[in-house]
């Protein structure tokens, strides 16, 4: 494989427990040389299948250039890629409050006022997705995170793809989109029912 990931910054690093398992990697914690505290999503090469290897190679390099060009307070940060040895290394910011998910399962239901100020930072995220032609297609509960100041952070863009023009109805054809990507629960009808989808699902 050729090294098509651009590598932001040279980060040595130390691994150290898991965060988080998904059907595209596994994310560990890091400690940087420098001290800081980093996300790390892994992605294993399989060399013993060159074509599912490449495939895989080909997907993670378009979540990385969508990832260089995002830049929004309700977005995770992303700091670099390495490739070594057959593993795919993506460096992001580290978000330690947990998910979502996660925040409900320990602290119940939600103050409505909470639940306000967490809604419109989602929204606000989604907002500067599709400002940029960016549609997550993975939203859920698992992958809106928060920061210990209460901020929130959209993760995980292996589902996410860029259209080439913001209104779907301006589109030809061809950008109308019919795979099925995310999680059942969390998907629109249309998703499901492979009608047809753009930003608005």
């Amino acid at each position: 494989l050729d090294s098509g990931l651009v590598v932001e910054n040279n980060i040595t690093w130390t691994k150290g427990e898991v965060l988080g398992r998904g059907a595209y990697g596994t994310v560990y914690c890091g400690l940087t040389s420098v001290g800081q505290l980093i996300a790390v999503k892994q992605v294993y090469l399989d060399s013993s299948d060159p074509d599912a290897a490449k495939e895989e190679y080909r997907r993670l390099q378009g979540e990385v250039e969508l990832l260089q060009t995002l830049q929004h307070i309700n977005i995770v940060g992303f700091l670099g890629t390495s490739l070594y040895q057959h593993v795919v290394s993506i460096f992001m910011e580290y978000i330690p409050g947990g998910s979502i998910g996660s925040i409900l399962h320990r602290f119940g239901p939600l103050p409505e006022r909470v639940l306000a100020l967490y809604t419109q930072q989602i929204l606000e995220g989604v907002a500067y997705l599709h400002l940029n032609r960016v549609i997550h297609r993975d939203l859920k509960g698992n992958n809106i995170m928060l920061m210990p100041t209460g901020v929130i952070k959209l993760i995980d863009f292996g589902c996410a793809r860029r259209l080439s023009c913001l209104n779907h109805t301006a589109c030809n054809s061809g950008e109308v989109l019919k795979s099925i990507h995310g999680t059942p629960y969390w998907m629109a009808p249309e998703v499901i029912n492979e009608s047809g989808y753009g930003r608005k699902s």
